[in-house]
């Protein structure tokens, strides 16, 4: 049974007509959630989900104090203060953020904090595993993510997409969105998901769940994962 079962409002919220028809309400002002929809290979629904994402780790709050407490280079503006923050990326690196400076063709600068990842990229963006070790606060990584590809035991990454905010007042919601196909001959069971963003050309995770229930994924199947950040003011 998936606790904390939630109910979403078209009303409250303006979201595809397909999305769902239950309530994100958890009594926070800001809040993450998740949808878990498994289809078949003909695109026939196997099994559809959501739960409250609880798993936000140390990470996301260190880079929203980062870009908060100072400017694109870690210091406060006009000022020689040192405000950056200490980031561990998914290789188990550190390094400083934000540490941003200008440059002359905006197309060369690095990201800041960036979840809109390509197809068959499996460093960042929407990323799912089999790890089923509880969440940390310093989770820097999935315990054991699945990567990109066409044999047993992986999954085709498709496209993460990063949606506007939408909904009506007193909600203001957007969603990251990405589908894995199961290319494999066996069923993949899915234990833990999260959110990995490139910042600074090193990869971040700031978003870890291992699910209540595990999620199964047939062979030719599609599993589509939606992180839905909200806010109500």
């Amino acid at each position: 049974m998936v606790k904390d079962k939630l109910v979403i409002s078209r009303e409250e919220v303006k979201l595809e007509k397909d999305v769902t028809t239950e309530k994100l309400d958890s009594g926070a002002n800001l809040d993450l959630f998740y949808e878990l929809e498994v289809r078949d290979k003909n695109g026939n629904l196997i099994s559809k989900r959501t739960g409250r994402s609880k798993s936000l780790v140390r990470n996301f709050a260190l880079m929203l104090r980062g870009l908060m407490a100072g400017n694109i280079a870690g210091v406060v503006s006009g000022s020689t203060w040192n405000t950056k923050v200490t980031v561990t990326a998914t290789d188990g690196t550190t390094f400083d953020y934000p540490s941003l400076p200008s440059y002359e063709k905006a197309e060369n600068a690095p990201s800041a904090m960036e979840a809109s990842a390509l197809e068959r990229t499996d460093e960042y963006g929407v990323v799912v595993g089999t790890g089923s070790t509880a969440v940390t606060r310093d989770d820097y990584k999935l315990e054991s993510q699945i990567p990109d590809g066409f044999a047993d035991g992986q999954m085709v990454h498709g496209k993460t997409t990063v949606e506007d905010v939408d909904g009506d007042p007193p909600s203001s919601v957007f969603r990251i969105i990405r589908t894995f196909t199961n290319e494999g001959s066996t069923t993949i069971t899915i234990y833990e998901i999260g959110l990995i963003v490139k910042a600074q050309n090193y990869y971040v995770l700031i978003a870890r769940d291992v699910l209540d229930t595990p999620q199964d994924v047939p062979a030719g199947a599609t599993l589509t994962v939606r992180y839905i950040f909200k806010v109500t003011a």
